[in-house]
């Protein structure tokens, strides 16, 4: 199965998936920390440690199992964060 638009295949999709939401894992670690030690801010727990190794599981199983859709949703959970940290930061 290949993707038409860039040409990539059904493999390069869920292992490129399976990495991004796995390599985000400590790249949000490092930023909670930050916002906690800097701003004192505790929302970051709450979002940073919760979604990326929901991600990082959800992805290796899109990759084990063969399942595009939790792959796509790993890859969803993998980018979050960061926008739900901007509105919870506006909100507050």
């Amino acid at each position: 199965m290949s993707f038409p638009s860039s040409g990539e295949n059904l493999e390069m999709f869920l292992s490129r998936a399976r990495m991004m939401s796995a390599a985000a894992l400590p790249a949000y670690l490092a930023l909670m920390f930050f916002f906690a030690k800097e701003e004192g801010w505790h929302w970051s727990f709450l979002v940073f440690c919760v979604l990326p190794p929901v991600a990082a599981v959800a992805g290796h199983l899109g990759k084990r199992d063969i399942r595009p859709g939790l792959a796509f949703a790993a890859l969803v959970l993998a980018i979050a964060p960061l926008p739900l940290v901007g509105g919870l930061e506006a909100l507050f």
